[in-house]
């Protein structure tokens, strides 16, 4: 709900054209703040279970610090490099502090949802969602008022979602050292080569490797989601990237909730209860949890793809106003696009459950290629109608993929 009332502010101060700038904007954040931290969150949420089984936490979250410091090093030296081959290659300098905005946001933004995934793994779900929650909102409602007192511009919105994410990282700092017992990283950090040991030879390899798979196709799940604002603006210009990110928008945010809050309820306990996965009733338990999860989002798009078919235009002018309505009739299919590479997220974790995430890099590489191919070619061709049609394919293909790996993968489990 917090990230639709940020529509609804921002298309008021906003135009189409400069909506657009902020909604291309957010896919560059989003490339170092999903796809760099993202992967890393993904290896500490999953080891936070095992670190208390093997009874060391201390050690996981020592570690878990040097992997914030070193991703945030390599983020920095990757946006210095990144944002001088925009400026040399593109040669916008107007889009020059768009991008270099956008870079800080995303290194921001993955330290905060590190440390959510470590919150997730804990169960500590009042924390979670107040942070997503204020993250979701603080963004939006900031850089309004910033707005209204100055110019509407997406340069002055990503100045605020830059002080909300501030906001919110130091919050998230707060409660993530009420977790860590702060006397044993002290002790454990004073001996470099002890730390050394653990990091590149124990717990933080094992990490690093269950991490690996989320690093490699990272780039890629990024070119899924993001390739359809690129491919319009590219034939098409900002103002029609605007009007069709706020469908997108509200095609994919009620879905990527329904498949969060599941796999945020639900995950954290299939990976506790199947713990190292020796015990095979309990690694059975935990993938029934699994297949309730995953039946309970079909059941959720259904109903989702059936309302926004009847109630398209009047929810588009809810969020939004009549500047950003002429494509409202897409929102059913473009939920049913998204839904179907959610879908194949949430069977991801069958693979996850089982510690192999390399399973999913095939289908990541091949599905994105399909997005980014197809959207840029349908976009020139058929325009939003073929961008829809490209994700669709490549939705369809992703879910197929991933959903024939989680039965692979509880097969195996019943045959042992």
């Amino acid at each position: 709900m917090a990230g639709l009332i940020g529509v609804k502010l921002l298309t008021h101060v906003l135009d189409p054209s400069e909506y657009g700038k902020l909604a291309l904007a957010n896919t560059i954040a989003s490339l170092i703040g999903t796809n760099l931290f993202g992967p890393i969150g993904q290896g500490l949420g999953r080891y936070w279970s095992i670190s208390k089984d093997r009874g060391n936490l201390d050690v996981f979250y020592a570690i878990s610090d040097r992997l914030a410091r070193y991703a945030s090093l390599l983020a920095l030296l990757m946006c210095i490099i990144g944002f001088l081959l925009f400026i040399s290659i593109s040669r916008k300098t107007n889009w020059a502090v768009l991008v270099i905005l956008a870079l800080i946001i995303g290194i921001i933004s993955g330290n905060i949802s590190m440390k959510i995934e470590i919150f997730t793994a804990a169960r500590q779900r009042k924390r979670t969602a107040l942070l997503n929650t204020s993250n979701s909102f603080l963004r939006p409602f900031i850089a309004t008022i910033i707005i209204i007192f100055t110019i509407q511009k997406a340069e002055i919105a990503l100045s605020g979602y830059l002080l909300a994410s501030f906001i919110v990282f130091f919050a998230t700092r707060q409660l993530y050292l009420k977790n860590v017992s702060r006397v044993f990283v002290s002790r454990i950090e004073s001996f470099d080569l002890k730390i050394k040991k653990v990091f590149f030879e124990g717990l933080g390899k094992e990490i690093f490797v269950y991490s690996l798979p989320f690093l490699i196709w990272g780039i890629f799940s990024w070119i899924h989601v993001s390739c359809a604002r690129w491919a319009l603006q590219a034939f098409h210009g900002p103002k029609v990237v605007g009007a069709f990110a706020v469908v997108s928008l509200l095609a994919t945010y009620p879905v990527s909730f329904g498949a969060g809050f599941l796999n945020t309820l639900l995950s954290p306990i299939a990976f506790q209860k199947a713990g190292d996965l020796t015990n095979l009733q309990k690694v059975s338990s935990a993938n029934k949890i699994l297949l309730i999860m995953t039946g309970l989002y079909a059941v959720l798009v259904v109903i989702l793809i059936g309302l926004f078919t009847i109630f398209h235009q009047p929810l588009i002018l809810l969020i939004s106003n009549i500047h950003f309505a002429r494509f409202s009739y897409l929102l059913p299919w473009l939920t049913l696009a998204w839904a179907l590479f959610c879908f194949g997220q949430v069977t991801t974790s069958f693979g996850l459950l089982a510690n192999r995430p390399q399973s999913y890099i095939k289908p990541k590489i091949i599905s994105a290629i399909i997005a980014g191919a197809s959207t840029f070619y349908l976009s020139k061709e058929i325009g939003p109608n073929g961008v829809v049609i490209g994700l669709g394919i490549a939705g369809f293909v992703y879910a197929l993929w991933c959903g024939i790996i989680a039965l692979k993968t509880l097969k195996k489990v019943i045959r042992r």
